[in-house]
């Protein structure tokens, strides 16, 4: 399924404004009321954004208002605050001004995703990043000091909507890696994943088409924004529940390669997932996760529990030894993918 690049679809000014006022009027505020939650005592605003699917023109009467935040406070890196005080759910996000600047500069000129970088946390941290940023560009200034307003203008650009197709690709295929190696155990979960797979491959179509929102369940509408009724047939079929798990699988799959290709080769990388612990009992391992399940596993070559070593690595087509495959398909190891530019590591 072919398709071009389009220019990110970063809303004028005045649009902003008219999405913003017509929120307003429907709930009896003013933007006054607005602006005062911006200053919540944990320093003055350097930036204030009016952001979330109301800006971005998919909210509906339900939708509450996001204010993103940004204050010059060395002590504080991200503190939500959900405000009822004006009848309706304001949900303000407090963030330390240097720390996002500092991980928008990396979002936008790191090379991702490497193997040294490649963990659960830095995969959470970096996804957390691309929607602070995004919903920044994509949301209405509201205040500015300094060079906070040049700085807000500079994410308008090019370079967000690559960082934001790049990650739906890139998630679209660790997903869809994910699903094969669950299939044989687990087909209704592998089923799942794959459905997910294609879900961010889609997100990644309408990236391209310049729809970077950066929330899944808007996809539908991020679609119907784009003209692309293709793919929103493609967003029903496999969000059909499925007779044949297996054959769903490897429809998902064939999809993610058709609608999304990364740019290089993306190899499997097994570490840890979160919470686990081990045993070393003679010949074996006991591996356990935040101690309420454990699996044993004929082998005491395993990295010490807590580690970020590589437990294996390979290349797409590639499945690990059985032992780890197990480890996966229970839940006790976390899948990412890694460009092979600098060498790949294996066990």
């Amino acid at each position: 399924m072919e398709h071009t690049c389009a220019p990110a679809a970063f809303p004028e000014r005045h649009l902003l404004e008219g999405r913003l006022k017509k929120f307003l009027e429907e709930r009896g505020l003013d933007i006054g009321a607005v602006i005062g939650e911006t200053d919540q005592g944990l320093g003055s605003p350097a930036l204030a954004v009016a952001a979330g699917s109301v800006l971005a023109g998919f909210g509906n009467h339900r939708s509450d208002l996001d204010l993103l935040v940004l204050v010059e406070n060395d002590h504080l890196t991200r503190f939500p605050i959900q405000s009822h005080r004006h009848g309706t759910l304001i949900d303000v996000n407090i963030r330390q001004a240097s720390a996002v600047r500092d991980r928008t500069a990396d979002l936008r000129d790191s090379i991702w995703p490497r193997f040294a970088t490649v963990t659960q946390e830095a995969w959470n941290h970096r996804r957390r990043t691309i929607k602070t940023a995004s919903r920044l560009a994509l949301g209405l200034e509201l205040l500015a000091t300094g060079p906070w307003q040049s700085w807000h203008a500079g994410l308008r650009q090019p370079w967000l909507a690559r960082v934001v197709e790049q990650w739906w690709t890139v998630e679209a295929h660790r997903l869809a890696r994910a699903a094969q190696l669950l299939a044989d155990e687990l087909p209704m979960v592998a089923a799942v994943r794959g459905r997910e797979a294609v879900v961010a491959a889609l997100n990644a179509r309408a990236a391209a088409a310049g729809q970077i929102y950066f929330t899944e369940k808007w996809i539908g509408e991020k679609l119907r924004a784009a003209g692309d009724h293709d793919s929103l047939a493609l967003l029903r079929e496999v969000l059909t529940p499925p007779l044949a798990p297996l054959d769903r699988v490897a429809r998902c799959v064939d999809l993610v390669h058709e609608l999304t290709a990364p740019e290089a080769p993306l190899h499997t990388v097994l570490r840890w997932a979160t919470g686990i612990g081990t045993a070393r009992l003679d010949d074996r391992t006991v591996v356990d996760r935040w101690q309420l399940r454990a699996l044993e596993v004929p082998r005491t070559d395993l990295p010490p529990a807590g580690s970020d070593d590589i437990l294996w690595s390979g290349p797409p087509h590639a499945d690990p030894p059985a032992d780890l495959k197990r480890l996966f398909v229970h839940d006790m190891l976390w899948l990412g993918v890694a460009g092979a530019q600098e060498g790949v590591p294996g066990r």
